[in-house]
């Protein structure tokens, strides 16, 4: 019986590990001032309590009632990449620089 090597293809790109922002870094990123205010909101919120405000924290904070408003510039800070979050699960929002491991 014959065993033919097959050669696999790995797409470094795919699999690169994204690097992580600094603070300064995040606020060097063109936002809008409602995106500046949540990442703001966010931040402050982690170092205060240690864990993520919900949508409707950061909803009253910014002295507004749309959660759906607040939603999709949540999603558009995800996407711009200063803050992440766990689709699905409540209160993953965080801001990138943020790591589990080096809370203090």
């Amino acid at each position: 019986m014959e065993v033919l090597a097959r050669k696999v293809l790995i797409n470094k790109e795919m699999v690169k590990k994204q690097v992580e922002m600094s603070y300064e870094e995040c606020m060097e990123k063109i936002m809008s001032p409602a995106q500046q205010e949540i990442f703001r909101i966010v931040d402050e919120y982690w170092k205060m309590y240690g864990h993520s405000p919900t949508l409707q924290i950061i909803a009253e904070q910014r002295g507004k009632m749309g959660l759906a408003n607040t939603k999709k510039i949540v999603d558009r800070l995800v996407r711009l990449g200063v803050l992440k979050r766990v689709e699905g699960m409540h209160r993953t929002i965080r801001p990138v620089y943020i790591n589990f491991r080096t809370l203090e």
